[in-house]
């Protein structure tokens, strides 16, 4: 009798351990439960914190200082990507990992930029620096958190809305920059801005494509040097997660000044730790393009 009941007993302790080890979808924080998500980069993430808020915890699989066209998720990242109730992933090719990776069975993964990738018959990935399709994005992300969560849909509602409403700021001040700058084309390291200048009226030239890491051609940098100096452009932006080298050699090359134009693919840790966010950073965009535009 006594090994009878010492089998069920340690039968049901392997039960509870085995229970335990399962990692939930979602974590308990006080008396609230809190619906994990996982964002592939920054400005996904960003824009589900602030839906959001405290009903969701955010995971970012890129971390601080990576360049998104680069990183590969580990086994432990599709681990995490398994467990949660949602994935969020820009789309557009940024993360080619993200449409094939495995999903758990209660996981569902979401495209936020599913159908606003073209630009003249190409694919640009980089829609989030255009907050004419950030508010896109930021609703897309709403609707799925209110479908899983339906128990929280005011909430989502409202903090969308609100959210919303500083991105529709953003939008009006580009309007007024792009309409009352004196010039309508800017230089950039690589092709980020596309869907911003599309937008907003205006033309990016890029100092190489898609991918920053591309390595521009002598002839590509002296065509540029002759548009720039033809143009009377003053300035030439760079970014922070990308090394500046070619950025700036060409700058000295055509006697003009640098400016840092974020394409938000990420924070550095220095930003995270001085607490920048995607509307400030944009704030910094805008008065920085202003001042190249005129």
């Amino acid at each position: 009798m006594k090994k009878i009941i010492t089998y069920i007993l340690f039968a049901s302790f392997l039960i509870l351990v085995g229970c335990s080890s399962e990692k939930d979808v979602s974590t308990k924080s006080g008396n609230n439960e809190k619906n994990q998500v996982i964002a592939s980069f920054y400005p996904v993430a960003e824009f589900a914190r602030n839906i959001g808020k405290d009903k969701v915890e955010v995971i970012t699989m890129v971390p601080a200082g990576a360049e998104p066209h680069d990183w590969e998720p580990s086994a432990k990242d599709v681990g995490q990507i398994q467990n949660a109730k949602l994935f969020f992933y820009n789309g557009g090719g940024i993360e080619p990992w993200a449409k094939n990776i495995q999903l758990g069975k209660t996981t569902t993964a979401v495209e936020v930029g599913a159908g606003m990738f073209d630009i003249d018959g190409k694919t640009d990935p980089h829609i989030w620096v255009s907050p004419k399709k950030a508010i896109k994005m930021v609703e897309r992300i709403r609707d799925n958190l209110q479908e899983k969560d339906s128990a929280n849909k005011t909430y989502y509602t409202q903090n969308a809305a609100a959210y919303i409403a500083e991105l529709k700021a953003l939008d009006e001040k580009l309007e007024k920059i792009a309409t009352a700058g004196k010039r309508k084309d800017f230089i950039t390291l690589h092709a980020a801005f596309g869907h911003l200048a599309k937008d907003y009226s205006l033309v990016e030239k890029s100092i190489v494509g898609l991918h920053p890491d591309a390595e521009p051609t002598p002839a590509d940098l002296a065509k540029l040097v002759t548009f720039i100096k033809e143009n009377n452009i003053k300035y030439i932006f760079f970014e922070e997660l990308v090394d500046p080298k070619v950025a700036t050699t060409l700058a000295k090359t055509a006697n003009v000044e640098t400016l840092v134009l974020d394409p938000l693919e990420g924070l550095t840790s220095e930003g995270q730790v001085a607490g920048l966010t995607y509307l400030k950073i944009m704030e910094q965009n805008i008065k920085n393009l202003e001042k190249a535009l005129n």
